[in-house]
């Protein structure tokens, strides 16, 4: 009676020669499923790649309407704030020409002229879609350089605009707006000149001051104004070009 083993058998093992006989007769089908598994990595990446570039195009085309729509608004406002600010300059220059020895000198009109160069023609930017570029971080969708800087320029020269014309409120509110209220009744309804020699305000330093500080200020204004409708003007036909 043969006695039961009391090991397990050994398994049968595959020596080196068997596997490179194995590899020789299967090579061409496992290099042509590498190239597969390559060549399928490659496409799914290709795809990936296409639909972020898609997609970043598309979120530009947006941003570059939104950037038009805001400027193009901005260009009009300019407009308006340009053309007032030139009435402004012109008539305070007047009231720098005017004296009572002026053959044509009007109480009415003088005070009309000088009320209206307390006016403050006022720019203020829609600048919406650029603080939205700036805060998501997606300035990087915008692809042309050359617009990104002008985009940037054209915010920083509308910061500078508006502390110009933060000043200008307040030395008109604590410097020529006092002086020029207790000189002269300016309210609409003075129909009538005062009693007193109202004419002997022009001949006075702090009154010729006053509004060459006005007209100063607001040529100063003038050509920043005038500075960022060149550059308003310039991202419009920049981004016209880069529109679908």
């Amino acid at each position: 009676m043969a006695k039961k083993s009391t090991s397990a058998d050994p398994k049968p093992t595959t020596s080196p020669s068997k596997v490179l006989q194995l590899i020789r007769e299967k090579w061409p089908e496992y290099v042509l499923e590498v190239v597969v598994i390559i060549f399928s990595i490659t496409i799914s990446f290709a795809f990936d790649e296409w639909k972020d570039e898609r997609h970043k195009r598309e979120l530009e085309q947006t941003y570059l309407k939104g950037l038009y729509s805001d400027i193009q608004t901005d260009i009009s406002q300019l407009g308006e704030v340009i053309a007032e600010t030139k009435q402004v300059v012109q008539i305070a220059t007047k009231l720098t020409t005017v004296t009572p020895q002026s053959p044509t000198i009007d109480y009415h009109q003088f005070v009309s002229d000088v009320r209206f160069i307390f006016k403050r023609p006022r720019f203020v930017a829609e600048d919406a879609t650029f603080s939205d570029l700036k805060s998501t971080g997606n300035m990087q969708v915008i692809s042309k350089f050359p617009l990104k800087q002008a985009l940037f320029d054209y915010y920083k020269q509308y910061e500078t605009i508006g502390r110009v014309e933060t000043a200008e409120l307040e030395t008109t509110n604590t410097i020529i707006g006092p002086y020029l209220l207790a000189r002269l009744p300016l309210a609409e309804q003075a129909s009538q000149p005062p009693k007193s020699n109202w004419t002997a305000v022009m001949t006075e330093t702090a009154y010729q001051n006053a509004v060459l500080v006005r007209r100063a200020t607001r040529e100063e204004l003038l050509q920043d104004y005038q500075q960022s409708l060149r550059l308003g003007k310039a991202i419009l036909a920049s981004i016209k070009s880069q529109l679908n």
